[in-house]
This record gives structure tokens, C-alpha cells and sequence, in this order.
């Protein structure tokens, strides 16, 4: 099986070793100064995740996000028309909490995300090696196209799941489906944004810093109005994390030259598509069937 092929019927792929481990340390020691920054009121509101820090705010990150090795990854799966649209920090500290079940995919109302090829992906590049124990990605292979029950569970990201940590809930509970995805730090997680995962918490007394980047594969082959609305997150304008504040700082405002090592991976939409209504549901009558019913 190729790795797209993994992609298109997992929902994930693994790059070992895509970064060296000197490059890798280097980054970690860039993340931790930003989250040495954070307030504690930051930490309290993103409790489940860790932490949620927009690289739009850390321009440091530019040439990471503009590497080639990532941009070849992603042809590698198919891409062909790349582009960027955001970033997150999400570290968990020492004895953090697990990450509640969920998929990212906000665009539920369009039948583009119905198809077998992802309209967008997201690349984890852990900063340390990660296991189960300090809270390594887990996922429901294939529940990024199938059905699955934990597709009834309420939309990702919003305040009271993310601060309310009930580890007897489905929201956070194991499922039997999970399966763990360990990496070394250098490796690199490629995924459908579609994909149902959480992570584990962290037991250990070390940080467990991750950088997870945001890309489209193809961005002239999606719906002009899928495109607006990618638009409008890349500025910040809808992206319910941030909750509606305005103002807020983007890529555009980096410097020159942290801009440049991204320019050619910027989401260029001029057009006047009505933005794709935002939508984390998806219709499971649409979805093929689970695997134990297929």
C-alpha cells in the first residue's frame, strides 16, 4: 500500500525521520520560549489541549512552515497546488490533561468533504519523542470517510469541553476503535483533517511540545466557496478558537522576511464565492458505512 493510499483509507501517514534531531531541538527550544511567554489564563482556557498558540503570533516558525520537505511530503500523498492556511502550538505540560475526541473539518455542508481525497491535512511535527505516556495522538482509523458513533459528540473546541476535563465522558473516554500513533521526535504525522483523535495526557513531569500545521493539498481544484472561507481563517476573521475577537494579529503583519520563506504557500482567493457556511458536523448518512458494517 502506498501512502496515499494509506491517507485515502486510514486518514493518516507517518514520515519517520522527515527532520534531524539537532533541527528538532532547535524548534523545541523556540516553543518553549513562547510558551514560557503564555499567561496562566491561556493555559486555564486551553486546559484539555495544553496549549493553543496561533503561529500567526510566532512569525519565529516561518521557516519550518515554508519547508520543502513538508511541501514534498504532501505531493508525495498527491498534492499539487499547496497552500497554508494556519498553525498551533499545542504543548501539554507536565501531568496535562488528555485531548477530547474530535475531527477538524469545518466544512460538513459542502460535498467536496465527502470525497476520498482530503481538501485539507494536517502535519504534526512533535518536538520530543511521544508515547502513550506523555500524551502521544490517538486516532479511529478510516473514521475520517466511515461512519462512527463518536461522530454524535458535540462540536471540537469549545470552551466547556475544553476547560472541563471529565475523563469518564465519551468525549474523553478510550473507545475500543483508538489506536496510538507514537513518533520519534524528527517524524512527522500527516492527516485528514476529517479524522477523529484525541490525545493522551501526559503522566510525565517533561513538557510535550507539538507544532501542527495546517495545509490544502490542491487549492485550485476545491469550490470557490470552500476557498473564501479558508480565506477568512487564514485572517483570523471566523475561526470559532478564537472566538470572535477582533483585530487580531495574521501572517500578513509578520516581517519581510519571515513572510518570504511562506509567500509561495499563501491561500491566494480573489474571488467572491459566498464563504462555505462553517459546519464540524458531519452527515452520517453521507459517510460510507463503518467498518464493522461495511
Amino acid at each position: 500500500m502506498t501512502t496515499r493510499d494509506s491517507l485515502i483509507e486510514d486518514g493518516f501517514v507517518r514520515f519517520d525521520g522527515l527532520f534531524a534531531g539537532a533541527e528538532i531541538e532547535e524548534w523545541r527550544q523556540v516553543a518553549q520560549a513562547a510558551l514560557d511567554a503564555l499567561d496562566t489564563g491561556h493555559r486555564d482556557r486551553f486546559r484539555s489541549n495544553g496549549s493553543l498558540c496561533n503561529l500567526a503570533e510566532l512569525p519565529a516558525f516561518a521557516p519550518l512552515i515554508g519547508d520543502p520537505r513538508i511541501s514534498d511530503a504532501i505531493a508525495q500523498l498527491g498534492g499539487s497546488d499547496i497552500r497554508w492556511t494556519s498553525g498551533y502550538l499545542i504543548s501539554k505540560p507536565p501531568g496535562g490533561d488528555p485531548l477530547f475526541w474530535h475531527q477538524d473539518w469545518w466544512g460538513w455542508g459542502d460535498a467536496v468533504s465527502y470525497e476520498a481525497f482530503p481538501a485539507q491535512l494536517f502535519v504534526m511535527i512533535y518536538l520530543t519523542d511521544t508515547r502513550v505516556e506523555n500524551g502521544c495522538l490517538r486516532v479511529i482509523p478510516g473514521s475520517h470517510r466511515r461512519d462512527h458513533e463518536l461522530h454524535d459528540l458535540p462540536a471540537a473546541h469549545t470552551r466547556d469541553i475544553a476547560t472541563r476535563v471529565d475523563v469518564s465522558s465519551p468525549v474523553y473516554a478510550s473507545h475500543p476503535d483508538e489506536m496510538a500513533a507514537s513518533v520519534d521526535a524528527g517524524d512527522v504525522l500527516i492527516g485528514d483533517a476529517r479524522l477523529l483523535h484525541g490525545a493522551y495526557a501526559n503522566t510525565t513531569d517533561a513538557e510535550r511540545p507539538l507544532l501542527t500545521l495546517w495545509y490544502i493539498p490542491n487549492w485550485s481544484a476545491l469550490p470557490g466557496a470552500v476557498r473564501a472561507t479558508l480565506r477568512d481563517i487564514y485572517d483570523r476573521r471566523i475561526v470559532d478558537i478564537d472566538e470572535g475577537d477582533a483585530d487580531l494579529p495574521t501572517v500578513d503583519d509578520w516581517p519581510a522576511d519571515a513572510l518570504a520563506r511562506v509567500e509561495r504557500l499563501l491561500p491566494d482567493y480573489a474571488g467572491r464565492d459566498t464563504p462555505a457556511a462553517w459546519n464540524r458536523l458531519p452527515d452520517r448518512n453521507l459517510m460510507l458505512p463503518s467498518r464493522e458494517k461495511a
